[in-house]
């Protein structure tokens, strides 16, 4: 087995090898294994993985994903080294650039190995492809399959076919088939095997053992779909609200384990049959919190800035008065094409029994609506990002399902760019925010470690012409003295390797020095935690439970010593 063990949720992993029949841990811990893209070969006895470079003492931060290189290591020989396989520094023939992050991966039944790089932090990269026969000589030819324009999300390999799930020339998704027997196996040649949903996005797709899934959503629901002998059928039909399949990454069944998820019932996962029913499995035995209350749900299309119609859901106990009192509380993201989906969360119970209101707005930047949408609040239209919150901030007031005086705004990471430019946008439409491990200053983020890696989602401040949508799109920056802002609390871990502290630092000195209100400006700072991967479970329930009495105070809806 292989793992990562990180420290302090720092993310910064060394990967650790043990035999399983004896509990025994192989070889020593190998550093600076940061990312996930660990993979078996099909001999079950190498495996490669990425490692980071050694830095030396004063090199800038921003050499930190720089160069990475793919190693291949025997798990079962006696002190066996790792030995580099595949990266910019390898492979300098294939001219590749430094932020090339790569995984080599592989499948049980396929002659073919795959190489595919990101720059970590957008799924599009290159692709190449080389005989599984030639991972252990000491050069592998290599042969490019895609680049960047082809806009390849996500790989699938089986056998001589590899299945690319792409929205080149389909803003809504599509997956093609390319197969590697050809002697020029590159994306042109490749084959459309799923159209383009004429409803909805296809956001994923996963090989079952003899049919295709896929995700398509509609609004905050996702339904897996089974494409086999020419006919698309929706799976488990009779089930409400989202489905997703379970991983089988050896293709062993002819219909597929899903899980369930709404707003309002726990997870479940069911068995699925060639009739289309599903059976409840009864490994998921999650109930409703004990005294917990009957929900109610409204998913509504707010109407932007400029027209636009932004799909907003909306969470409240049943039969809550809408009378402008209730605390509410605004969530949103907007980045990468992250999009929420209707899911139930039972630690929100404690917020919606004390009549708070939740809500989630699927803002531009989001992939709601495919491509399209995203781009849409994507580096010089980053500001219907924030606009669509205000928008959504707006109704949520508008139709008393809450007030100025009780609504609560929270974004977290790229989502602090939503939250942020909010409250500085319109600080009089809220009572509270939280800015949690936040992007807050987006002119000098770029020159963090993380933050070079996502250049391709938010633009570089030496580009002219695109450092002014990231001053706009600046907390920091918007910052105007003698403004009443809301109450803000900044949440923050001291070891976090994808947004740096000091954003939340400089963004709390400064509003601390530009209000006006009166109101607090706080730091929640973990010394152990980072990013929130990797936390405790007692340190999410910690950190809730402070979000939550943070707004019912500043809601006023509790006093400090209650």
């Amino acid at each position: 087995m292989a793992y990562g063990i990180s420290a302090g949720g720092s993310e910064d992993a060394s990967l650790m090898l043990m035999d399983i029949a004896s509990g025994k841990a192989i070889g020593k811990p190998i550093p600076r294994v940061q990312s996930g893209l660990v993979h078996w070969a099909p001999d079950n006895r190498s495996l490669t993985f990425n490692q980071i470079r050694k830095l030396s003492p004063g090199t800038p931060d921003t050499e930190t994903f720089l160069d990475t290189t793919v190693f291949i290591i025997n798990a079962r020989a006696a002190n066996a080294k790792p030995r580099a396989l595949f990266g910019p520094l390898v492979n300098k023939d294939l001219k590749m650039d430094r932020l090339d992050v790569a995984e080599v991966m592989f499948a049980p039944d396929s002659r073919y190995m795959i190489a595919r790089t990101t720059d970590t932090t957008l799924p599009e990269g290159r692709l190449y492809v080389a005989p599984l026969a030639e991972l252990q000589q000491k050069h592998v030819h290599w042969q490019q399959i895609s680049g960047y324009a082809d806009k390849i999300t996500s790989v699938q390999l089986r056998g001589d076919t590899l299945y690319l799930g792409t929205y080149i020339g389909a803003p809504r998704g599509r997956v093609l088939a390319l197969s590697l027997a050809q002697k020029s196996p590159v994306v042109a040649n490749a084959t459309v095997t799923v159209a383009e949903p004429e409803v909805g996005v296809l956001e994923g797709f996963a090989l079952g053992k003899d049919a295709i899934y896929t995700q398509v959503r509609q609004d905050f629901t996702l339904r897996m779909r089974r494409h086999a002998a020419g006919t698309v059928t929706n799976l488990a039909p009779n089930v409400a609200g989202s489905t997703f399949m379970t991983s089988d990454p050896a293709h062993a069944y002819a219909y597929p384990w899903i899980s369930t998820s709404t707003w309002t019932a726990p997870q479940r996962l069911l068995a699925t049959g060639p009739d289309g029913k599903a059976e409840d499995t009864g490994l998921m035995t999650n109930v409703l919190p004990e005294g917990a209350p009957e929900l109610e749900v409204s998913e509504v299309l707010v109407t932007s800035h400029d027209g636009a119609k932004v799909p907003l859901a909306i969470l409240r106990k049943k039969g809550l008065a809408l009378d402008g009192t209730n605390p509410a509380l605004l969530i949103g993201y907007g980045a990468y094409g992250f999009t929420f989906e209707a899911r139930f969360d039972p630690r929100t119970i404690a917020w919606l029994e004390r009549g708070g209101v939740l809500a989630y707005v699927n803002v531009r930047g989001s992939g709601a609506y495919g491509d399209a949408w995203y781009k849409a609040g994507f580096k010089a239209t980053k500001s219907n990002t924030w606009k669509d919150g205000v928008a959504a901030a707006q109704y949520l007031i508008g139709e008393r399902y809450t007030s100025s005086k009780t609504l609560g705004i929270w974004g977290t990471s790229a989502g602090g760019i939503f939250v942020g430019r909010a409250v500085t946008t319109a600080p009089e439409l809220f009572a509270a925010a939280i800015m949690d491990v936040g992007v807050l200053d987006a002119i000098r983020a770029e020159e963090s470690a993380n933050g070079i890696t996502n250049i391709s989602e938010f633009g570089s401040a030496k580009n002219a012409a695109e450092f002014s949508a990231l001053l706009d799109m600046s907390t920091y920056h918007q910052i105007k003295d003698g403004t009443a802002y809301p109450a803000i609390m900044f949440i923050h871990g001291l070891n976090d390797p994808r947004v740096d502290v000091w954003h939340s630092a400089k963004a709390a000195a400064r509003f601390q020095a530009a209000t006006t209100s009166g109101k607090p400006i706080l730091m929640r700072l973990d010394g152990q935690a980072g990013h929130g991967v990797g936390s405790t479970a007692q340190q999410g329930y910690s950190k809730l439970a402070d979000i939550y009495a943070f707004l019912l105070w500043q809601s006023g809806k509790v006093g400090l010593t209650q």
